[in-house]
């Protein structure tokens, strides 16, 4: 467990999934916590964990597509709790859909978030890690996806082949002033971005996922929370320019599938479909708020 007391963590995407393991994780270990998301209401959710676990937290709305928005984020961090040591990139969508058929907005949606918005974070964040020259810890959750790619999901592998790559370039930058930079390759993980991959828990799909993980399980948003303290603390102070993928095993594992689940695999599918659809609604008229 890292002693992260008296540093102020700057994340974006933290009103659920990985987002908010990540700042229960980092508050944990002693660290203060800036709530960034789209939603307020769920950022205000994250933030009460934030300070259920003992620590100062500051919620503040932004959409990371939006320049003007995320660097307003960051200076609030900055101003209201202090500093700004650690910024999590974590902010992500996935559109799905056939080269033929996607439309050019799902495309650009992506791009905006995925892409223009890590670095739109990072640049906002390590202007003021630089500005008050105490160094400080970034880190950009990519996926498993930057190494394996299917038919209908190239567009979001390729923004999170892109996150991996970046991070690289932005390490050799920002190291001159005690910056590290590295990246996070989630493989599948419960959370609602996730939930058609993820299934349910005892469902199906869930039964198909842990068959063809090598650790037997899906993966957790305090896992990589884990992680992202490892990178924030001291002993990840000479790591950077890394990307450390965190999935069980599943990259590298053909595995089993259950041949006799697959009507109630397409079942549950369809069940999950309609959630995902409904929350992709919700939140797509505030991603297009920007």
């Amino acid at each position: 467990m890292a002693d992260l007391t008296g540093q102020v963590a700057f994340i974006t995407g933290a009103g659920s999934g990985i987002g908010r393991g990540i700042a229960e994780r980092l508050a944990a270990d002693g660290a203060d916590v800036c709530v960034s998301d789209i939603d307020r209401e769920a950022a205000e959710e994250t933030a009460a964990l934030v300070q259920r676990a003992g620590r100062k937290a500051l919620v503040a709305v932004a959409n990371v597509a939006s320049d003007e928005q995320i660097q307003s984020a960051a200076a609030a961090c900055a101003s209201g709790l202090g500093r700004l040591d650690i910024a999590v990139a974590n902010a992500g969508i996935a559109r799905g859909g056939s080269v033929l058929d996607m439309a050019l907005k799902e495309w650009q949606d992506q791009i905006d978030i995925n892409l223009t918005g890590v670095f739109l974070t990072v640049q906002a964040c390590a202007r003021e890690m630089v500005r008050a020259g105490n160094g400080g810890r970034v880190i950009c959750i990519s996926s498993l996806a930057a190494e394996n790619v299917g038919q209908m999901s190239w567009g979001y592998s390729a923004t999170k082949a892109g996150v991996r790559i970046m991070v690289r370039g932005w390490a050799q930058e920002l190291g001159e002033h005690g910056i590290t930079v590295n990246a996070i390759g989630p493989g599948v993980i419960d959370t609602p971005l996730a939930s058609m991959l993820a299934g349910e828990d005892g469902g199906a799909i869930r039964g198909n996922l842990e068959a063809r993980t090598p650790l037997g399980r899906v993966g957790r948003p305090s896992d990589i929370g884990g992680l992202a303290s490892f990178l924030a603390g001291a002993d990840g102070e000479f790591m950077t320019g890394s990307y450390l993928l965190m999935d069980g095993g599943l990259r590298d594992s053909g595995g089993r599938r259950p041949a006799n689940a697959r009507v109630e695999i397409a079942e549950e599918a369809q069940r999950l479909m309609g959630e995902s659809v409904k929350r992709r609604t919700r939140l797509q008229a505030l991603i297009d708020d920007r």
